[in-house]
């Protein structure tokens, strides 16, 4: 009768050994599965960008995003539709688009988390990046940012005439002025020399629609006929003020 006893027990032992052991590698395992099924959500989540070829001397370039080409012979002033691409660290190539060897004119890694919009705008010295603000503008208005891209211009001051609205002041090439919400309508937007108050470009009529998010990019050269100086809209959606994405 001990000895059944003691049997029973070292079963019982090693029964209650063996849950333990497997609740340990569950415990283990458990983070694992964790991040697979969040890595698996933020690949379902639409991330994507829009590109502008915004670099006067560079020519027909290919965009490769993520080692997949997603443009090809893209000119100075073409702009892409949206482009859907895997979140997280998004790798850009831009190779020149020449007969024979394509060779890299820039490669870099961004980080990119899933579920923002971005852009990228192609420039001579530099590849300006950032992302889209799709938050709710009050009134119903519209967002607006200022990119100065054109190597070519000294610092300026953004301002749309007629409307006393300042986008901008001092802005230099490669930089991006802060948002500002504004009534939506349509705006002459002026940019001038901030040194000297010359006018550089005005772009008349630009449409700044309602819950619209905008990227106004300065481009071109002054005096270039075929490159010249404008203001060139990138435009995404916000959502309305009760949270409800627009179409």
């Amino acid at each position: 009768m001990q000895s059944e006893l003691r049997d029973t027990r070292g079963r019982g032992r090693r029964v209650i050994a063996m849950l333990l052991a497997a609740m340990m590698l569950a415990g283990l395992l458990a983070p694992v599965g964790l991040q697979s099924v969040s890595a698996q959500d933020d690949l379902s989540i639409q991330t994507r960008v829009m590109v502008l070829h915004a670099s006067p001397d560079l020519g027909k370039v290919e965009v490769h995003i993520n080692y997949e080409e997603e443009l090809d012979e893209f000119e100075y002033g073409d702009q892409s539709d949206w482009i859907d691409f895997q979140p997280g660290g998004a790798r850009v190539t831009i190779t020149a688009d020449r007969a024979g060897f394509n060779y890299a004119v820039f490669d870099a890694v961004y980080p990119a988390p899933a579920g923002d919009d971005y852009y990228v705008i192609i420039t001579d010295a530099l590849v300006l990046a950032g992302v889209f603000d799709k938050s709710a503008v009050p009134d119903g208005g519209a967002r607006v940012q200022i990119v100065q891209a054109s190597v070519a211009l000294p610092a300026v001051n953004v301002e749309a005439t007629g409307a006393n609205v300042s986008f901008a002041t001092q802005l230099a090439y490669g930089r991006t002025s802060e948002s500002q919400a504004i009534p939506a309508g349509t705006y002459d937007i002026a940019v001038t020399l901030a040194d000297t108050g010359e006018e550089a470009v005005t772009q008349t009529g630009v449409a700044l629609d309602g819950n619209s998010s905008n990227v106004l990019v300065i481009m071109g050269e002054p005096g270039d006929d075929d490159h010249p100086l404008e203001v060139r809209t990138l435009v995404n959606t916000t959502t309305e003020d009760g949270g409800t994405p627009t179409p």
